[in-house]
């Protein structure tokens, strides 16, 4: 085998390797483009989450805000029916009528009101909780995500740049090969 036999096999090596890994770098681009693409929507699915979780928390805080004022209105409701029983008896002062307390009629329905009211509160309580949770475990997967994805981004160009590597290789040792191949039909 002569020298340019050799260098020409050598470069035809090379060439083939450069082929075999040009295919891969492609195939891993593919593939991290698909990545990216999954990520980017599991990016928008979470922020979504993220505005949906923020607007019922804010309607939730609102409510809240609201719950001084309506256990002041339980408690006026409460006060104006004392205030009109006493009224009330006052002006049912006759031996053959028997009076009822305006307080102990309505006093049962004012309690179960209030507790009602109280139960509606603590439940939105424990909604605003788990709301605040969810917002943070959604607020934690969406930098994830984030970091996810600029790390695709890097593997990606990282590949390009090992596939322009590979091309450049690939065209120098089809040179090479063009280079031995007429310096062998020199020879004979």
């Amino acid at each position: 085998m002569s020298d340019y036999e050799y260098y020409y096999n050598n470069a035809k090596n090379r060439y083939y390797n450069a082929c075999s890994e040009i295919n891969s770098c492609q195939n891993r681009i593919n593939d991290l483009q698909s990545q990216k693409k999954h990520t980017i929507n599991k990016i928008n699915l979470l922020k979504t989450k993220i505005n949906d979780t923020k607007t019922a928390l804010n309607g939730i805080t609102n409510i809240l805000k609201s719950e001084e004022a309506l256990n002041e209105k339980i408690s006026a409701v409460s006060d104006k029916t004392d205030q009109a029983a006493l009224n009330f008896s006052s002006m049912i002062n006759s031996s053959s009528v028997q009076t009822k307390n305006l307080t102990d009629v309505y006093s049962d329905e004012t309690a179960k009101t209030k507790t009602a009211l109280n139960n509606i509160l603590n439940t939105l309580k424990t909604k605003k909780t788990n709301l605040n949770n969810e917002l943070h475990d959604l607020q934690n997967q969406l930098s994830r995500a984030n970091a996810d994805l600029e790390n695709i981004k890097n593997q990606i160009r990282n590949t390009e740049y090992n596939l322009q590597s590979w091309r450049n290789t690939q065209q120098s040792a089809s040179y090479d090969m063009e280079y031995y191949r007429r310096k062998m039909q020199e020879v004979i």
